[in-house]
């Protein structure tokens, strides 16, 4: 028989259409295991997580598709302890079963600060001191003393409170001021500044924030102030101290651009340093 004779002979085509044969079923399994294991053509749009805990999440049997991984926690006053408040992939994104998703959560115990010693400071370097340590100024009081602005005594809970005690980020402090010569000071031009910057702009002209009324719903960018109580007119004073109400519309819904036009003669004379930087969101 020649070297090529095998050729020739049935047996061989038929062992050659078997081996093909098997080799393709083999291949078919192959990929019919893989699509299985990696769940092949099917995937999931990742919800918004935000503001629910994972046992929440866990009652909604969402841990039957995705595996929640914490790897971060903060301090949020604005929301529940154990809440979700950042989440990776985000909302919207599609993906496969068993995605694994990283989320931020509130602490269950607010982050301690370390209280910092305001006594001797001026209003505006006392509150830019409690905003660097995540503390919030709550009520100033003003007393007789020569000191003028400056910060006699610091309260936290209806009690003084020494330099360096622990209490809880977010926590508001008192300040107790000296009034000095200049015991009327101008009111602030607050028309069109959002919530936060009109309470800051309110405190750092010495004074505290009355009452806070929104006309059309709460939104930390559109709503602006309509509305202050006292007005302001130049020439307007005030004594430290009291209490500035301020009415919010929303700048989607009005033209804040004409109601400060219409504050005239001049606005240029506005004391635009007491203004907080604006938000970021």
């Amino acid at each position: 028989m020649s070297f090529f004779g095998f050729l020739t002979k049935k047996k061989f085509y038929i062992y050659l259409f078997s081996s093909i044969v098997l080799t393709a079923a083999i291949f078919f399994m192959i990929l019919q295991l893989l699509k299985w294991y990696t769940n092949h053509g099917k995937t999931y749009v990742v919800p918004d997580f935000y503001g629910h805990t994972i046992d929440e999440l866990k009652d909604q049997q969402y841990d039957k598709i995705f595996e929640f991984v914490v790897i971060d926690s903060l301090f949020d006053p604005g929301n529940k302890k154990e809440a979700i408040v950042m989440q990776n992939p985000i909302p919207g994104s599609h993906v496969k079963k068993d995605r694994k998703v990283y989320v931020t959560v509130v602490a269950k115990k607010p982050e301690k600060v370390q209280m910092p010693n305001l006594v001797d400071l001026t209003l505006r370097q006392a509150i830019n001191m409690l905003h660097s340590k995540g503390l919030k100024l709550n009520r100033l009081e003003y007393v007789e003393d020569f000191a003028e602005n400056a910060v006699l005594e610091q309260i936290y809970d209806d009690a003084l409170i020494e330099p360096g005690t622990e209490i809880e980020k977010g926590s508001r402090i008192n300040l107790v001021l000296g009034l000095g010569r200049n015991k009327k000071v101008p009111v602030p031009f607050l028309i069109g500044l959002t919530r936060n910057d009109a309470v800051d702009a309110i405190n750092r002209s010495s004074f505290n924030t009355g009452g806070i009324y929104h006309l059309d719903g709460q939104h930390p960018v559109h709503s602006r102030v309509y509305k202050q109580d006292p007005d302001w007119s130049q020439g307007k004073f005030l004594h430290r101290g009291k209490n500035i109400s301020i009415w919010l519309r929303s700048d989607k819904s009005y033209d804040f651009d004409a109601l400060i036009e219409s504050y005239q003669p001049d606005t240029s004379s506005v004391d635009t340093s007491i203004y907080a930087l604006p938000e970021e969101f």
